[in-house]
């Protein structure tokens, strides 16, 4: 079974075609798997935003924020 870095990093994949859509996905498979990935909460908050999702994109922030300062 793939581990949260398995799916962040196609996550990442995808952002760089702008394929946001799928990011968002794996984005959601990392976090699954890792419920404190303050960074991969940080990233499909971007994903988000770069879709108009701007509420979404805040609550990610915020989690973001929430489990690792930097994100602040």
């Amino acid at each position: 079974m793939p581990d949260a870095s398995f799916y962040f990093d196609r996550a990442l994949n995808y952002k760089r075609v702008y394929d946001y859509e799928n990011a968002i996905q794996d984005y959601d498979g990392a976090i699954q798997l890792d419920p404190n990935f303050a960074t991969a909460y940080n990233d499909r908050g971007r994903a988000y935003y770069n879709l108009g999702k701007y509420a979404e994109a805040d609550a990610d922030k915020a989690k973001a924020c929430s489990l690792d300062k930097q994100y602040c």
